[in-house]
């Protein structure tokens, strides 16, 4: 029994050893021989033929599944071919060299001398080649990517970019919508000033800030472009079908509630940099009644779901969470304190792949906090609640809160019985104040710098110009 164990082991171990030996003795052909056949895969959309190539600008998206939406839009564009490669792809060649975890920023920044040094040149001498056979297999315009910190993106953008190949970043981290966040992710971008990058598209203006104050790109380096995949909520909103479904009198009421976990850093954080200590002392103090109100606002959600069978609840957490956060093992534990089981609880459902913005067009309550749904389900119409419980107003810690300067905007439950009664009375009266919605409209275009839905055509003219000056710098 055992030999047929090992037997297996060694079958199913081969493969990985014969790939190592393959990168590891820059055998390039035959490595990107292999991830033009399994690995890069076309993005494909009904109304636009993919696998034509002639006349068409060649996106390759790295780190694919990580994009919100983003690439779905892309290839909407006729001009625009979009080619994928999911993270694990760039993961398993960072593994033929090395199993241990790198900090991207002291790899990128390494000295003549230092062990990670050493491996970078080995990587630098693989990925050229490696990038030269490739580009003899596929075509490739450009790159992009959705932020700098990843490992494995790395060798990448940097052996593409070297070629004369362009590397956009369409950063997706947006919300810079506190002091403490700004000053630390400009920080971050610092550390980052020798990463390869051509142009980065971001959603704001203030995050242009961030990325132009750090030294990371120079002005003409950024553009604000808003973000792809708002552009068919606001055509939705702006169509009126939100109204038009809130009308429907066969629909089933709709509450959502956007999952976030308890330990998140609004309710502080152990561990902070002491630069980030220094200015914000705050924001390593971890707020006493996080896990007390996560619970209650659980709690009180089930309970309204036992209450009224009429109206459907929805849970959205990322998949991220349900998978590996042990905010969702609290979640687990406190369901069964209550000793219901939530599968007899018809109204009642947990939707980690749901679609974000068909649930918020269907929803007639939202519930959230520290996220873009918040501005998303209030350009939508919808009554947004806060559960501010436990009087968190009152610490610290609420500077962090993203939303603090705007409360007005917005319902705010200090307790979970002031929740149960807000989400009924707002069933009953979802109304916005029209000049409540004039002022969510500004805060939405304050931070994703559009209202109209036009943020594919500025992403396209971005592209194709940098793409075309590629080019001309290459003759």
């Amino acid at each position: 029994m055992s030999e047929l164990y090992n037997m297996k082991k060694i079958l199913f171990l081969m493969p990985k050893y014969v790939f190592r030996w393959l990168v590891r003795n820059n055998h390039h052909f035959v490595i990107a021989l292999f991830y033009k056949i399994f690995a890069i895969k076309v993005k494909r959309d009904g109304s636009n033929f993919q696998a034509v190539v002639s006349g068409k600008i060649t996106i390759l998206a790295i780190n694919a599944d990580r994009f919100r939406g983003d690439l779905e839009c892309l290839a909407q564009v006729n001009r625009f071919r979009v080619l994928t490669l999911d993270g694990k792809w760039g993961r398993t060649l960072m593994v033929a060299f090395t199993r241990k975890e790198i900090d991207v920023a002291e790899y990128i920044n390494a000295r003549a001398g230092d062990d990670i040094y050493n491996l970078k040149q080995r990587m630098n001498v693989f990925f050229s080649g490696f990038t030269s056979s490739l580009l003899k297999l596929i075509k490739v315009d450009c790159v992009i990517t959705v932020s700098y910190r990843y490992m494995e993106d790395f060798h990448w953008v940097k052996s593409f970019t070297k070629k004369g190949i362009p590397h956009l970043c369409f950063y997706r981290e947006g919300l810079l919508a506190f002091d403490r966040l700004y000053y630390k992710v400009t920080l971050r971008h610092r550390l980052f000033n020798n990463y390869p990058v051509t142009h980065v598209v971001v959603h704001n203006q203030k995050c242009k800030s961030s990325f132009v104050e750090s030294g990371f790109v120079t002005e003409g380096q950024v553009s604000v472009h808003g973000a792809l995949r708002m552009d068919n909520l606001l055509k939705q909103i702006n169509a009126g079908n939100g109204e038009l479904n809130s009308k429907d009198k066969n629909r089933r009421k709709k509450v959502t509630l956007f999952y976030f976990p308890f330990q998140m850093s609004l309710f502080g954080k152990e561990g902070q940099p002491e630069i980030i200590k220094m200015k914000y002392p705050y924001a390593e103090i971890i707020w006493p009644h996080c896990i007390d109100m996560f619970r209650d606002l659980h709690i009180s959600l089930i309970r309204l779901a036992q209450k009224h069978t009429d109206i459907d609840f929805v849970i959205k957490p990322k998949q991220l969470y349900v998978d590996r956060n042990h905010s969702w093992s609290e979640y687990l534990e406190i369901v069964n304190e209550t000793g219901i089981d939530l599968s007899k609880l018809k109204n009642y459902t947990i939707e980690p792949i749901a679609n974000v913005h068909k649930l918020i067009i269907n929803s007639d309550v939202v519930i959230a906090l520290q996220s873009s749904t918040v501005l998303e389900a209030a350009i939508a119409g919808k009554p947004v609640i806060f559960p501010l419980f436990y009087n968190y107003k009152e610490t610290k810690n609420f500077n962090d809160f993203m939303w603090r300067d705007h409360l007005d905007l917005f319902d705010v439950a200090e307790s979970a019985d002031e929740l149960e009664t807000l989400v009924v009375e707002r069933l009953e009266n979802p109304k916005i104040d029209k000049k409540i919605m004039e002022s969510r409209r500004e805060l939405f275009k304050e931070y994703f710098s559009d209202l109209e839905g036009v943020a594919l055509k500025k992403y396209t003219e971005s592209i194709e110009n940098i793409v075309t000056s590629a080019k001309l710098e290459a003759r």
